[in-house]
Parts: structure tokens; sequence; C-alpha cells
């Protein structure tokens, strides 16, 4: 019986390593540079890293309830017949993204970031509940990009 209760407890060790080491992710300085390419103004980068570390830990194809990839987009913004590309934040508001959800899961960013300075540009941060929760101060250490 011991040994089961040992081969137990092994197995969901293996499991549990498994999914820390094997969870895709981004490194931060690879999540600044797409926001940087999509647009993102520098004195918002910090606010950036915060809102990416406490929505999805810097994975990438995470799903959470309605939301989707590294930056957690909500599904209002995908997955729209009319999907608009530009900035206007009336059209962008009624018609979301020009992206599906699930493209927000693989491993280019770049879509992704690109709708999400857009949201925040129409919406601000708030629009994020990470943001809203977590993001009030910006001056911890692990928010700092500057090796970027």
């Amino acid at each position: 019986m011991l040994e089961v209760k040992m081969l137990a407890v092994l197995l969901m060790t293996i499991v549990v390593l498994d999914a820390l080491i094997f969870t895709p992710t981004k490194t931060k300085c690879e999540v600044v540079d797409a926001l940087r390419k999509a647009g993102a103004r520098e004195e918002d980068l910090r606010n950036w890293v915060c809102l990416v570390e406490h929505e999805s830990g810097y994975q990438y194809n995470l799903r959470q309830y309605n939301d989707s990839g590294i930056f957690q987009l909500y599904d209002v913004w995908c997955d729209r017949q009319s999907g608009y590309f530009g900035t206007t934040c009336y059209t962008l508001n009624i018609y979301g993204c020009s992206d599906t959800c699930s493209s927000f899961l693989n491993e280019d960013i770049s879509n992704d970031a690109y709708c999400a300075v857009r949201i925040k540009q129409c919406q601000g941060f708030s629009a994020w509940d990470a943001w809203r929760l977590y993001c009030t101060d910006l001056t911890s250490p692990r928010y700092d990009y500057s090796e970027c």
C-alpha cells in the first residue's frame, strides 16, 4: 500500500514538473519588443509588463474562461465576422479585432500585441481585470524592462 502511495506521489510530481518546465512562454523582452512594434507607448511598457505577468504569466497559449493568449484578450475582441483592423475606437468597440481567438494562442504574439494596444488606446488598461487588481504600484523591479 505504501508503494502505491509513493508511486502516486512520484507521478503527480512528474506531471507538475512537466507543466512547469514545458509551459510555452515568452520572455519579458519578447513581449516588450512585440508591444513596441505594435505601437505601444514607451511610458506604458511597465503597465504592459505588469498586465502580462498577472494575466498570463507570459504563457502565450493560455485559454482561461473567455480569454485568450498572452494578453488574455476577451472573446468579444476576436472571432467576429466583421473584425476591424483599424484604430477608430467606435468601430473597434463594435467589431473587435480582425483575429480569431485561436490566433492569440500561437507562438506569434504580434497580432495579439496589435489588438491589445488598440484596446488599450480605446478603453485604457482598465479593460483588464488583472491590471486593475495588481498594477497600481509599478515600482517593483520585476516590471523593469530596461534590459530590453
